[in-house]
Formats: structure tokens, C-alpha cells, sequence
């Protein structure tokens, strides 16, 4: 078993969450091995522990999706291992969601970030190889968000920014808006816009080394490249500003602000192809794969400890060889990792002999046995 990571997640505590009615798991500082048959809940269990590090649902963007029927709210806590440090994340009907840090109330729920690093495997991250530039922007977002939070509050600026000016480019449709008023918010738009794509910029310059790595550790010959790109090709604040400026009245007829950060896209290539249009499925989840564990490694070097892991099920969509492969990663780089399957078998003999074993079956959890 692995030492302690001080920010290992040592129990969670999950009351009328999704089908979780009162549950407590204690978690082992190593691998945690979610078993049972489908529709029991175990990623129900993986997105709680998802919730309160990202202070998002992993499967929906509807916070009342994830209350039990019948209940009023939902109410997570978790428990770092050395530290003692209690974090909570409540999500209330027709209330905003809230945050907690060892019982103290939090500004703004966004302010748990970074408080228990994770990063994520499902099947739902397929989207970063075959969706839109939005789930690509969401990952990266949310990368950045939990390392750095100047990137964070960046990020708020700009969407606040964003809003205000969209918001005038419609009034303007139909009514006369003073030119300072669209600069009162153009100014700070462009400061924030031009810092979020430096800080998306250089850190998907550090991940791409990384991304290759692991996925030619995987995939063996095939190779991944991936890169930023601008849509307008603009990074400087003044250079944005001028242009937000000259593209005013294009926008005003839009309805919407037509450059900036909220445009751009990660491009992910496998062997000089683009993996959206022309990846197979089998590459496609294999380029997801290395991009999180190039995330995680990163991750790793700045925090130095890597962050907890969190695998639904994607070792049983993996051919023999390169679940094989995976697995020997996981063991090499991780430390904590929560990770849910069928069987557990699927996890590989190297995993089981290390891990603590849980069954869930019907909302309940119920601790099997423990590794070495």
C-alpha cells in the first residue's frame, strides 16, 4: 500500500444523493474497486467524489438531477486523510449550490477547487475526442481552474464580461447603446480573454509532450499531437480590444460577441489526422486516455503528489493489450484512485492485489476485502 498523499481522500459521506440515502465509505490512500452489476450506483459513488472536487455533476448540468426524489437538497462531505480537513458541497432546490470548508462557509462554491485535485476517466470524456470545441474548452477549463486560481478568476471576469457585453450587442438591435458603454465591459473582456489563452496556450504546450508518451505507451506506434488554436489568432489585450471594437457593428447584427477565448478549440491529431473526423472509436478513447493521464502527470509535478484518480469503467471498453498497458501505468504513476467495474477481474490481477474492494448493490456499499 502507497503512503499517506495529503490530499488523499479518506471518507465521503453521502446523504439523498442521487440513489444514496445515507452512506459513508472509508476510502484506503491506495486503489478503491467499485464493484457491482449495472445500475447500482457506482458512478453514482464516482461522481460524488467528482462533485466535491470540481463542484460539478459528471453527468448532468441540472444540479437537481443528482437530489433524491422527494428531497429538498443533497448533501456530500469528504474527509482528507492527513490534514482531517472536512470538505462539504450541498446542492438545494431553487438555491444555489453551496460549499463548506471544515464547517466555514464558503464565498462561492467555485472556492473547493483545488481542494481535492482529481482527474477523471468515463466514457462521457469521449467527447473530448469526438464533440465539440466546448467540451475541449471545458476540460481545459477545468484543468486550469483547479491549479491555478488566478486562472479562475480570469475566467469568471471574462464570462461576466462576456455576458454584459452580449447583452448590450441585443439591446443595440433595437435601441440606441453609447459607445462607452460597450467599452466599459470591452476593456476588461480583452485583459481576461488574452490571459486565459496564454494560460490554455502553455499548458497545453507542457501536456502535449506528456499526451505522446503515454498514448505511445498504449498505442505503441501511433502518435498524438495536439495544439491550440485561436479562432481569430489574436492574443494580446490591446489587439483583442481593437477588435472587439472594430467588430461591433457585425456583432451588434449577430447578436453575439464573434472572438475571443470562448471560440477556441483544442485539436487533437493521430498521426497527422484529425481524431474527430477520422478517428476510429478504439483511437479516439485511446487519445482521451493520454490526454487525462498527461493532465494527471502534470498535476503530479506541480503539486508533487499525484492528484486521485477516478476510472468509470474504461477498462473493460479496452482490447486486452492495452488494458494491459494501462493498468501498468495506473500502477506505476497513481497514487489514490477510486476505480468502478462489472467485475473485478476487469481491473487486472496487479490492481486487485493491491486495492480495497467494495460492492455496491441498490444504493448500498459494502466493503468486500483489502489489498496489500
Amino acid at each position: 500500500m502507497l503512503g499517506t498523499n495529503p490530499l488523499s481522500l479518506a471518507s465521503m459521506k453521502l446523504r439523498d444523493f442521487r440513489n444514496y440515502s445515507d452512506e459513508e465509505v472509508l476510502f484506503s490512500s491506495g486503489f478503491n474497486l467499485i464493484i457491482g452489476r449495472n445500475a447500482q450506483g457506482k458512478t453514482n459513488l464516482l461522481e460524488a467524489i467528482y462533485a466535491i472536487s470540481t463542484t460539478r455533476l459528471l453527468r448532468s448540468s441540472r444540479d437537481n438531477d443528482a437530489i433524491q426524489f422527494g428531497k429538498d437538497s443533497a448533501d456530500l462531505k469528504a474527509e482528507l486523510a492527513e490534514s482531517k480537513t472536512e470538505l462539504r458541497f450541498v446542492l438545494q432546490r431553487g438555491i444555489a449550490k453551496k460549499a463548506f470548508l471544515n464547517s466555514l462557509p464558503l464565498k462561492r462554491a467555485a472556492d473547493l477547487l483545488g481542494r481535492l485535485p482529481s482527474t477523471t476517466i468515463s466514457l462521457l470524456d469521449m467527447n473530448l475526442a469526438r464533440g465539440e470545441p466546448s467540451d475541449r474548452r471545458m476540460f481545459l477549463d477545468l484543468e486550469l481552474s483547479q491549479a491555478f486560481p488566478a486562472y479562475l478568476q480570469y475566467l469568471a471576469n471574462f464570462r461576466r464580461s462576456l455576458d454584459h457585453r452580449n447583452a448590450l450587442l441585443k439591446t443595440s438591435q433595437s435601441q440606441f447603446v453609447p459607445e462607452e458603454h460597450f467599452e466599459t465591459w470591452e476593456e476588461p473582456l480583452a485583459e481576461s480573454a488574452a490571459a486565459i489563452r496564454v494560460f490554455r496556450s502553455s499548458f497545453v504546450d507542457e501536456l502535449g509532450p506528456k499526451a505522446l508518451g503515454v498514448h505511445q505507451a498504449l498505442a505503441l506506434q501511433e502518435k498524438i499531437e495536439i495544439r491550440y488554436e485561436t479562432k481569430d489568432g489574436l492574443m494580446d489585450a490591446s489587439e483583442i480590444a481593437s477588435a472587439l471594437a472594430r467588430e461591433r457593428a457585425a456583432d451588434v447584427f449577430r447578436g453575439t460577441t464573434s472572438l475571443g477565448p470562448h471560440r477556441d478549440d483544442l485539436v487533437i491529431e493521430i498521426d497527422g489526422q484529425d481524431a474527430r473526423k477520422f478517428g476510429s472509436q478504439g483511437q479516439q478513447r485511446t487519445a482521451v486516455i493520454a490526454l487525462k493521464f498527461a493532465a494527471l502527470e502534470l498535476a503530479k509535478e506541480r503539486l508533487g503528489v499525484p492528484p486521485i484518480l477516478l476510472l468509470d469503467d474504461i477498462l473493460s471498453d479496452l482490447d486486452e493489450g492495452r488494458r494491459e498497458r494501462l493498468v501498468e501505468w495506473i500502477v506505476q504513476a497513481v497514487g489514490q484512485a477510486v476505480l468502478t467495474c462489472t467485475e473485478a477481474s476487469v481491473a487486472g490481477k496487479m490492481i486487485q492485489e493491491r486495492a480495497r474492494v467494495f460492492e455496491v448493490s441498490s444504493g448500498k456499499i459494502k466493503m468486500l476485502e483489502e489489498g496489500q
